[in-house]
């Protein structure tokens, strides 16, 4: 299961902890299909929603902008289906 990831003060408000969740996405390689490209987006999605703690609603656009680098990208389908599973 992923770490949590928490906001270092109690002060940090949910746009703290998207940026943070932004910075994460940034640093993850794309997903690639033939190298284990569900494994990689599948863990990119549990991170957002377990890891981070956003809802579905707060990662969907994260995800689309991750997404976005993937090659191929993930139908919208696709990618709801992953960040609910």
């Amino acid at each position: 299961m992923p770490l949590r990831y928490t906001s270092p003060s109690a002060s940090a408000g949910p746009l703290d902890l998207i940026e943070r969740a932004r910075r994460y996405l940034a640093k993850m390689p794309p997903a690639i299909t033939g190298q284990h490209g569900h494994d990689q987006t599948f863990a990119v999605a549990c991170t957002l929603v377990q890891g981070f703690g956003l809802s579905v609603a707060e990662a969907a656009p994260l995800f689309a902008e991750y997404n976005a680098r993937c090659s191929p990208p993930w139908s919208e389908h696709d990618l709801a289906h992953k960040l609910t599973d």
